[in-house]
């Protein structure tokens, strides 16, 4: 049975900024940004099970999101960022979580040698993979190259696979704890920071090229008529299907228990993450020369 929060997503300071003045202004912007981590992190998104909790989360996923938005421009900024500041506040949010776990592993406590292995087994190889993780993030930031991200996505596949049998267990065999949903959430986050790890465009130019430069990265995008609407499809599709999914996650969370407005919250959020998502990954080769081969086509059609 899974306890400990989530590890993982973005940190927000260029190479050369690592040392901040700490002014009043930098003391604000600290304190805000630690707010925000904390209502992002694991065990907030937990706690969207109850109704207080799901427009506290609510107000911390937009803030979050942001956030990513406006430190866009550093080296380590956007979803980068999101990553760092989860990754460490969820890591001191464990702490408080130690004791709780180290006492579900005593195996006195159990009645039933299985249920107690099952938890074990749940909870033990998620927290290694966890730890794993929030160490090897903590070296490449300090020591950007190749080796250490590749290692740092072993990490996080070690994390997809662990919590995704976590999960998996804890459906079989768990399926009334209140920490199913927080189970999920620490897969489904695994998996998109693996994703992301894996194919971003900003984590290999800041870690391995280390050649940071945003008007390089993100030069403006000129689209034809047809791919603005193959874009907007997407991006509907992509938005639909994951408001429904975290819904049903919402509402199997909360269960007989009476809901309000906020059920909505974080559906709503993710849904314009992954509609965003959709509208801002690139078009493969092959489906953009489709959509101008059509376009092509009709205009030579038009012309005849």
């Amino acid at each position: 049975m899974q306890v400990a929060p989530l590890g993982g997503d973005a940190g927000s300071v260029s190479e050369c900024q690592w040392v901040l003045p700490v002014t009043p202004s930098s003391l604000r912007s600290i304190v805000v940004l630690g707010c925000v981590a904390f209502s992002i992190s694991g065990e907030a998104l937990a706690a969207a099970a109850g109704t207080q909790g799901q427009n506290t989360v609510g107000g911390g996923l937009f803030l979050a999101w942001a956030i990513a938005y406006l430190t866009r421009r550093r080296a380590i900024g956007g979803w980068l960022l999101y990553f760092y500041i989860q990754l460490y506040l969820s890591l001191l949010l464990s702490l408080f979580f130690l004791p709780r776990v180290i006492a579900n592993l005593n195996p006195s406590a159990w009645d039933s040698a299985m249920l107690y292995v099952l938890s074990f087994l749940s909870t033990v190889p998620v927290l290694l993979a966890e730890a794993l993780e929030a160490y090897v993030a903590t070296v490449l930031l300090f020591r950007r190259n190749e080796s250490n991200l590749r290692f740092l996505r072993i990490a996080l596949v070690a994390l997809a696979l662990s919590s995704g049998v976590s999960l998996g267990i804890d459906i079989a065999y768990f399926s009334d704890a209140p920490t199913l949903f927080f189970d999920a959430l620490t897969f489904g986050f695994a998996c998109i920071w693996c994703a992301y790890f894996w194919k971003a465009k900003r984590v290999r130019i800041v870690f391995v090229q280390r050649t940071w430069d945003y008007t390089s990265y993100s030069p403006p995008r000129v689209l034809a008529p047809e791919e603005k609407r193959y874009l907007l499809k997407r991006a509907a599709v992509f938005g639909s299907v994951t408001f429904v999914l975290f819904l049903l996650m919402m509402g199997s969370a909360i269960g007989d228990k009476k809901p309000d407005l906020g059920i909505f919250v974080v559906p709503i959020f993710y849904a314009l993450v992954a509609a965003a998502i959709g509208w801002y990954a690139p078009i493969r080769k092959r489906k953009r020369e489709a959509l101008l081969q059509a376009r092509s086509n009709g205009e030579t059609k038009g012309a005849s």
